[in-house]
């Protein structure tokens, strides 16, 4: 197998003497003929040097006419350099391609976990661009384990030119329903008991019943006797458990907020000034596409990323665009109406945070205000849970299984 040949033209020679000199030197040759004055002879490349060297000791001249297999490939790539160029670069970029994520895919229907997982591993360096022989991917599941307290198991695996996390979300289990110490219900307001779904305990309190804060409702330390009659009088056995309280205890109590607002205040306000940063996104590289950062305070309003796919495939570039609007933060002097609708937004967003668990049946507001501001005073009439888990322990020298029998006797009273 050869990997080419070179045509030659042999010249100051005849056809004779010059085919008996290469034969006897043993070189390899092809399609030696006569063309006009000179010979014409085709000779495979690994021969091409010992050809020469026979010519020149003959005192033969020779030229080289035309080439067959590399050697003419090589001619071709030597006249058109962007074809070698091209094909160099799509070599590279397929050995780099290899080795990059351009693609990360993560196998959960929930938006807010996807956006949790996608902020932990932008933050990790984990992101398209990135360079997969330099990332530990046992290292990034502990780190999301850690991270992401909705994930019962997280696995990443390497699919191509890119990354798959398999995700398993932690299932709720039902409150109350653990093993661990005993506990009672404890009243945590002031209120009436309107329902009561009790699933073990003891309780204390019947619906309807009033209760104050700390009063113990459903107790986790449960009492049953037992009596027998006997010749010496009545034996009562006492036997005593102890539990984990489990239920709900609702009901209805008011609570009493109060939210103030100064007149003199400080206030966050639109200039109506806006500007545009925008980046040119190579691999993890962010360049900035401008010369400096706007003067004065900015905000983000928008930010969009913009990166080209090709079947599915997310490139390794792209563009950032981040939208900003400038702000200023002036003093300014409230009008007693304009302090009370501040403080109404307090307590709108008191309610949003701290109530939404509860029903508000009742809402009744009383305003008063002074040399420095206003106070907006609301009484809250609430329906919801009234009580809320309280461990105890247990003495030492009682055994959670040890009964403690109490015999007590009674006498009969035709007896005294």
């Amino acid at each position: 197998m050869t990997l080419g040949s070179i045509e030659y033209l042999v010249t100051g020679t005849d056809y004779a003497r010059f085919y008996s000199g290469i034969t006897k030197d043993k070189l390899v040759f092809r399609d030696m003929h006569e063309e006009h004055e000179s010979i014409s002879v085709t000779v495979p490349v690994g021969y091409c040097k010992r050809f020469e060297t026979h010519c020149k000791d003959s005192c033969c001249a020779f030229q080289k006419s035309g080439s067959n297999g590399i050697p003419k490939i090589c001619r071709d790539i030597i006249k058109r350099p962007g074809l070698l160029a091209g094909a160099l670069l799509t070599v590279m970029l397929m050995a780099y391609y290899s080795n990059v994520i351009l693609r990360i895919d993560i196998d959960t229907d929930d938006p807010a976990v996807r956006d949790k997982i996608s902020d932990v591993l932008a933050e990790d360096g984990v992101k398209a661009g990135a360079y997969l022989p330099d990332i530990d991917l046992v290292l990034e599941e502990r780190s999301l384990k850690q991270k992401i307290d909705d994930a019962a198991w997280i696995g990443i695996t390497r699919t191509g030119s890119g990354i798959a996390v398999d995700i398993i979300k932690t299932e709720e289990a039902d409150k109350g329903i653990t093993i661990g110490m005993p506990c009672h219900l404890v009243a945590c307001e002031d209120g009436v008991i309107e329902e009561v779904e009790l699933l073990d305990g003891q309780l204390l309190k019947c619906i309807g019943s009033g209760v104050t804060k700390g009063d113990i409702v459903v107790s986790g330390k449960m009492i049953s006797e037992s009596s027998e009659w006997t010749d010496k009088g009545e034996t009562v056995t006492s036997k005593t458990r102890y539990v984990r309280s489990l239920g709900k205890v609702k009901g209805t109590f008011t609570r009493t907020e109060e939210f103030r607002q100064l007149y003199d205040t400080e206030i966050i306000t639109l200039t109506g000034n806006h500007s545009t940063l925008r980046y040119l996104n190579i691999f993890s590289a962010e360049i900035p596409l401008f010369l400096k950062i706007p003067d004065g305070n900015f905000s983000t309003a928008h930010e969009e990323k913009h990166y080209p796919e090709i079947n599915g495939y997310m490139l390794p570039f792209g563009m950032t665009e981040i939208e900003l609007d400038e702000t200023d933060t002036r003093s300014q002097l409230l009008t007693e109406d304009e302090a009370f609708s501040e403080a109404e937004k307090l307590a709108y967003n008191y309610e949003n945070n701290f109530l939404k668990n509860y029903e508000i049946l009742d809402r009744e507001c009383i305003k008063s205000s002074d040399a420095d501001g206003v106070t907006l005073t609301v009484t809250y009439t609430l329906y919801g849970d009234l009580c809320r888990e309280s461990d105890f322990f247990i003495p030492r020298y009682i055994l959670p299984d040890e009964e403690n029998p109490q015999e007590k006797n009674v006498q009969d009273s035709e007896n005294n």
